[in-house]
């Protein structure tokens, strides 16, 4: 099996300028949660204090080339597949002891093993940390690869420091496949408040885009396609409601969502949606389309633990219609409607009493769906989380 890797920078010797060496390795930097999550953490640590370096198992993304732009080093392992291969390995190993980290932090099932074989170049000197950032209703549910991945990180966790979820559910369900309680450490993701803020006009613009009227209700669902997130489940719901509210239309963002995708084309025409529905793709102006939403619907089955989505739209003032999957209940708290996954019936009944409940209602509780993004979950706090954790595994050396 052949990989390739693009490996730039200068040999380095331990500096002696008091920064911390953090390596970061995750499984890919194309959009996702994890990807985002990590991107944001490296924009909020203060480079003064921290010197961070990032290894992908993959090949480039749009997140390695906006973690670049920071200043940040990228190493590409472009391993194919997401395998190891003696080359991979090679590199990883070469990379790892060119950087000579004090803290290696692992980011995803693949990552967290890759960051163990790299804490094991380092000779065991590295301060070793792990990332899950999903929930995990039913093992059987997850690709063959992850699921190997999965129970290989049971095993060799012994020499893991600190294993980092972004909730609580997720903690609760990998420790009852063998995860260690005692390594446990839940950080929620963080949001920058101010790129998601209410934007007043925001609505008139993106009704003007779609060409639809100043009456429509907007619903948002903002995830790639994939069972995991629920796009049926939504569908069915939609089709429901506009038998009583057939003003809503439903705009769907993300990867693989477009009219290319027959699969998904086919829902929608099965619905009866056609000219409801919007299919915008994958965007790079979510925080205005967010903005100009009257709703946001998280309609995951399972897999989520933290959705960024729902921290984004709180963060704009639109409040939230979320299936109980990770910690979403949690995280709207009084703010959103909250029902079971899977459930269409429910999800529809959900999304009528948000329409109902009208546009000042709607308001108010996006007023305090941001508030709560401000005191729990903005960004700078959640960057401080991290630093103060690799502080706290170095000084404990």
């Amino acid at each position: 099996m052949l990989a390739t890797s693009r490996v730039v920078g200068p040999r380095m010797a331990k500096t002696h300028d008091g920064t911390l060496r953090v390596l970061h390795v995750i499984t890919g930097l194309n959009v996702g949660g994890a990807e985002r999550m990590l991107q944001k953490v490296l924009v909020g640590m203060n480079s003064d204090r921290f010197q961070n370096h990032v290894v992908t198992l993959l090949r480039g993304g749009k997140i390695a080339s906006e973690i670049r732009a920071l200043g940040i080093p990228v190493y590409e392992l472009g391993l194919l597949p997401l395998w190891p291969s003696p080359t991979g390995l090679y590199r990883l190993i070469r990379i790892t002891r060119r950087i000579a980290p004090q803290v290696i932090q692992g980011w995803m099932y693949h990552g967290n093993c890759a960051a163990w074989l790299a804490w094991r170049a380092a000779g065991g000197k590295a301060f070793l940390s792990w990332n899950i950032r999903q929930s995990l209703y039913d093992l059987n549910k997850e690709k063959t690869g992850t699921r190997l991945a999965i129970r290989l990180g049971t095993r060799i966790q012994r020499n893991v420091r600190r294993i980092i979820y972004n909730s609580n559910v997720s903690r609760l369900q990998h420790e009852a496949v063998g995860y260690r309680a005692d390594l446990a450490e839940v950080i929620p993701n963080g949001f920058d408040t101010e790129g998601f803020r209410p934007d007043p006009r925001a609505g008139l613009r993106l009704r003007s885009f779609l060409g639809v009227s100043p009456e429509a209700v907007l619903i948002g669902l903002i995830a790639r396609y994939h069972p995991m997130k629920g796009h049926a489940t939504f569908l069915a719901a939609a089709a429901r409601l506009v038998d009583c509210h057939p003003q809503a239309r439903f705009v769907l963002v993300g990867t693989g969502i477009d009219e290319g995708n027959a699969s998904l084309m086919q829902e929608v025409i099965a619905a009866g949606l056609r000219e409801r529905t919007y299919l915008l793709g994958e965007r790079s102006d979510v925080a205005a389309l967010i903005a100009g939403l009257d709703i946001v619907c998280s309609s995951a089955s399972w897999g989520e633990g933290f959705p960024n989505v729902v921290g984004e739209a709180m963060s704009c003032g639109v409040p939230c219609v979320v299936t109980d999957v990770g910690d979403c209940a949690a995280i709207v708290g009084e703010t959103g409607w909250v029902v079971s996954p899977g459930d269409p019936e429910a999800l529809a009944a959900a999304l009528k009493a948000a329409v109902e409940a009208g546009c000042e209602a709607r308001r108010a509780r996006g007023q305090q769906a941001r508030a709560r993004v401000i005191e729990c979950y903005a960004l700078p706090q959640i960057a401080r989380r991290y630093e103060q954790l690799y502080a706290q595994l170095s000084a404990d050396r």
